[in-house]
């Protein structure tokens, strides 16, 4: 009977304590709160303020986001100019554990190796160029593992009792990126070399990674519509140095891809802009399907 009472109130006293809450973290774009997740695990909740498919360079928060800010004890943001709509929402929030210098601010760029860096001085001919370089550098695996370095390191911070557990799961997120871009290497070897017609510039890093040129946007500028005149002379130049591969982001819109398809006769393949565009359900899943569809452009 007595043991039978302890074990009751061991029982009883382990309901009564509470769980311990959930970090809290807010991140800019699907890619980030993925991989938060993968290094946080069950001590993290997530939430991303854009929404698969959405342009990142043209978010519109929305008042309930500033409210998550405020209360998160962690935010996640891309930097290199990609989301300044997250100053806004920051400076709104007047959280201090999450701006910049506070334990619970992650700016994924930091560690990246930047490219198109201008050296020229940018005006507003120059299209949506970036200061600090290309934002898109997410789109390259390797950069994933330095997404994810960055994320360790903040949820130390935040809550170093968990960071054997945090560390571990980096270890094995890291692990994996490791080898399956081994893989997508191999997969991609057979084309390193080719040339590929994007409709913006955020594949560089990707292209760059697995061996591949980019030979021209469908944009006329970063940002810049594309014109009449402009994809006129891209089809040329495509036709002339036989280029066989056009992939379009999600995200964008196909009346200038089309075009090029009846005028070339290249198929053009449609990659995710971000985690959960077409289907995909993880950072993982995102660059593998890139990786597919280049392969299916360049056959």
């Amino acid at each position: 009977m007595r043991a039978l009472l302890i074990a009751v109130t061991i029982i009883l006293a382990a309901v009564a304590l509470p769980a311990a809450a959930a970090i809290d973290i807010v991140a800019a774009t699907p890619e980030l709160a993925d991989i938060a997740k993968q290094v946080g695990g069950d001590k993290v909740s997530v939430y991303s303020i854009a929404k698969p498919n959405q342009d990142y360079h043209v978010i519109e928060p929305r008042p309930s986001d500033v409210s998550r800010i405020a209360r998160a004890d962690m935010v996640v943001r891309v930097g290199l100019d990609l989301d300044l709509w997250f100053d806004a929402l920051s400076n709104a929030a007047g959280n201090p554990k999450v701006r910049k210098g506070g334990p619970g601010y992650v700016d994924a760029s930091v560690g990246i190796a930047r490219l198109e860096v201008p050296r020229e001085q940018i005006t507003g001919a120059s299209g949506d160029i970036h200061p600090y370089g290309n934002p898109h550098y997410f789109y390259d695996p390797q950069n994933g593992k330095i997404i994810a370095r960055n994320i360790l390191d903040g949820l130390i911070r935040v809550s170093p009792a968990n960071k054997s557990v945090f560390q571990s799961n980096y270890d094995k997120f890291a692990d994996e990126i490791d080898r399956r871009t081994a893989e997508w290497k191999r997969e991609l070897a057979p084309f390193r070399g080719e040339n590929v017609v994007t409709y913006h510039q955020s594949a560089i890093y990707f292209l760059r990674r697995f061996g591949l040129k980019q030979f021209g946007t469908m944009e006329v500028k970063p940002g810049i519509p594309p014109s009449a005149s402009h994809i006129a002379d891209l089809i040329k130049k495509m036709k002339e140095q036989k280029v066989k591969a056009v992939v379009v982001e999600s995200v964008y819109p196909k009346r200038f891809p089309d075009l090029i398809q009846r005028e070339t006769g290249i198929n053009y393949v449609v990659v995710p802009y971000s985690v959960g565009s077409l289907g995909t359900r993880s950072y993982i899943d995102m660059i593998d399907t890139w990786v597919s569809r280049y392969k299916q452009a360049l056959k």
